[in-house]
């Protein structure tokens, strides 16, 4: 259907019998279709230039039902900021709507089935129930009509105003509730953040607010300097950086707002670009800021980031500590002793008063010194989740930390920063050296226990010596079938003369063993036992190696006593010892074993050789080192812990249990 505009004279057209009002391309009137023929409702200020990938009569489609983009509102908030509603007629006759704000797109559809209560019960973080899914509340506010395009499938009243509130689920869902002037009963909208690839759009008129002008450049109305706007379809306020003035930029007109004092330096210029997570992103303002806590302003810097396909991030600085921030949807995080976001939990930190004490850039939201919000930070190291809450909006945002290496590399250029200061609330211990010592010692017992069960211990010998009293000497060795290596007879004779005519010690008994075979590489253990009684042996023993005469030499002293008194029975010392040597060369071996005791009679040795032993000395030892490091890593990973939770304001926390490395 085509009418004639009352106020200009040019043919409007409807393209859809249920469209109510279509705006005039020539003198921007919304004219209404009615009973007696078309009228106007007033006239829509000329569209904000802004960045978005829809056009006016694109196509697209929502899952197996297409759609065509018909129309468009720009709503203004109380704020400041402006954000798109698209107006997208369904193949079946229903009507979508595809608001768009800050890069991100909300598909959502009337649900007249669904009621609702009082805006005034709906306070930012209040749950409410809709259609079965618990919905938070993001923001309630206000919000002005100020200029439309196509056709509209609604009586739209150019500057008229409404109240509404937005809410999410946490998981991708998204509520609008709007209640108009309050005349009307309210109307909820239901949908999901949809991404512009997963529409499918394509076509649709070349004019319009498709993209907005980059780099547009205006001049300070009090000192006449150059300000350059990167985000001028998002911009409502900018800080001149020559006479430190913050300038309002709204509908095109500038004013100043405020001369603002001295205004620090940041470290990082506007207008560099920063590679990050999100992708490459441009730096266009900068707020100095402070934290009130225990009745101190504690300064801080934030850095506004910006990409038309991305939306706003955030550089925080602290204490010379940075930190990379993204928005975190609210309903995302479940409140509790502690909040929980993407299945971790986060430890709650300080609650603070947030202030802003100057500004440097342009900014999104009618900002200026003096401004001031609740906060409150909840950590689970490297990340910290943040949350700032006014009367009428609450925010989450998570905080990801950055080293100055890694920021430097995201900016591409060396930067000259200060030092960091302490322990920031959500700098992980460095280079999670408690998780390198577990996995170390964790290693170190497996290959002890594989070595263990793996050491073959293979017998080389076993052999039993009887060794006289040391009163006497020695007769050749005899070998006798059942392995007892015994003296033959033995002789008694006097002890040779010491050379100040005294008599010398009585010499010990020498004896050697059969020829036995030892492989290369491996260490060699001895186990000796006798069968003593309140007395000693001593023995020393060679290992000598048959085929190069190499020679191997230890000792070892044995001694066992028993007895009792009237505190009972009671032992001292061992009728055993050992001894491990080193590897040793393949070939053939015997023992030269010279032994004494203090015994009136012969006393009975046994000698075993193994080879491949495994040294559980050495293993308790290495087990000990790595002990010893662990403690003071531990240690030292308390005294961090301790330092960064000696600035929080929960006193209830130690600081030792954080689980971030």
């Amino acid at each position: 259907m085509t009418v004639q505009c009352p106020t200009c004279g040019a043919q409007v057209e409807f393209r859809y019998d249920d469209s109510f009002v279509r705006v005039c391309g020539h003198c921007r009137s919304a004219v209404v279709r009615t009973d007696r023929g078309p009228e106007t409702l007033g006239r829509f200020a000329d569209l904000m230039p802004i960045a978005s990938p829809l056009r006016l009569f694109a196509e697209g489609h929502y899952g197996t039902t297409g759609f065509l983009l018909v129309g468009m509102a720009q709503l203004r908030h109380a704020a400041g900021g402006v954000w798109q509603e698209w107006y997208a007629k369904l193949d079946g006759g229903q009507w979508a709507w595809l608001s768009e704000a800050q890069g991100r797109l909300y598909l959502t559809f009337e649900r007249p089935d669904v009621a609702v209560g009082s805006i005034a019960a709906l306070a930012p973080g209040a749950q409410i129930a809709l259609a079965g899914t618990t919905f938070t509340v993001a923001e309630r506010g206000t919000a002005t009509y100020a200029s439309a395009l196509g056709e509209i499938p609604y009586r739209l009243v150019p500057g008229s105003s409404f109240q509404f509130a937005d809410l999410s689920d946490g998981r991708g869902g998204f509520a609008t509730i709007d209640y108009g002037d309050g005349s009307e009963p309210p109307v909820v909208y239901l949908g999901y953040q949809v991404a512009p690839q997963a529409l499918g759009l394509a076509g649709g008129e070349a004019k319009g607010p498709a993209s907005a002008a980059a780099g547009a450049r205006l001049a300070c109305p009090n000192c006449n300097g150059s300000l350059e706007l990167r985000a001028p379809d998002q911009t409502l306020r900018v800080a001149c950086p020559y006479c430190n003035h913050l300038v309002s930029v709204e509908g095109g007109t500038l004013s100043i707002i405020a001369a603002q004092g001295a205004v620090p330096k940041p470290a990082i210029a506007l207008g560099s670009t920063a590679k990050l997570i999100d992708g490459e992103l441009t730096v266009i303002g900068h707020l100095a800021r402070s934290a009130y806590i225990d009745s101190t302003w504690w300064p801080f810097e934030e850095y506004l980031l910006y990409a038309p396909a991305v939306g706003f991030r955030w550089l925080v600085c602290s204490d010379g500590h940075w930190s990379y921030v993204q928005p975190v949807a609210t309903g995302a995080v479940s409140l509790g002793p502690e909040v929980v976001y993407d299945g971790v939990a986060f430890r709650r930190f300080q609650t603070s008063v947030l202030r802003v004490d100057s500004v440097l850039g342009e900014f999104y939201w009618r900002v200026q010194a003096g401004e001031q919000v609740q906060a409150e930070d909840h950590i689970a190291p490297p990340a910290m989740l943040s949350r700032e809450v006014s009367d009428t909006e609450q925010s989450w945002s998570l905080s990801s930390y950055l080293t100055p290496r890694e920021l430097e590399a995201a900016l591409g250029m060396r930067l000259t920063l200060d030092p960091p200061i302490g322990v920031a609330p959500n700098q992980p211990y460095p280079a999670g050296v408690g998780k390198v010592m577990a996995l170390v010692t964790a290693a170190f017992i497996a290959v002890g226990i594989g070595k263990c069960a793996g050491a073959p211990a293979a017998e080389k010998l076993r052999q039993q010596f009887v060794v006289p009293t040391t009163s006497a000497r020695i007769a050749p060795a005899i070998d006798n079938p059942a392995g007892i290596t015994r003296y033959g007879p033995l002789t008694p004779a006097a002890p040779d003369a010491g050379s100040d005519g005294t008599a010398a010690e009585a010499t010990g008994s020498v004896v050697f063993s059969p020829i036995f075979a030892l492989d290369g590489g491996r260490n060699v253990a001895f186990d000796l036992s006798a069968d003593i009684r309140n007395n000693w042996l001593y023995v020393a023993i060679d290992l000598i190696n048959d085929d190069t005469g190499t020679v191997t030499s230890f000792d070892e002293s044995i001694e066992y006593y028993a007895g009792s008194d009237s505190d009972g029975a009671w032992t001292e010392g061992s009728t055993h010892a050992d001894e491990v040597l080193g590897a040793v060369a393949a070939g053939n071996y015997l023992l030269r074993v010279e032994a004494q005791h203090g015994a009136t009679d012969d006393v009975a040795l046994s000698v075993t050789v193994r080879q491949g032993v495994f040294r559980w000395l050495w293993f308790w030892i290495g087990l000990g080192v790595l002990a010893t490091a662990f403690g003071l890593v531990g240690w030292n990973a308390y005294a961090f812990h301790r330092k960064r939770w000696s600035n929080s304001t929960e006193i209830t926390h130690s600081g030792a249990g954080d689980d971030d490395d």
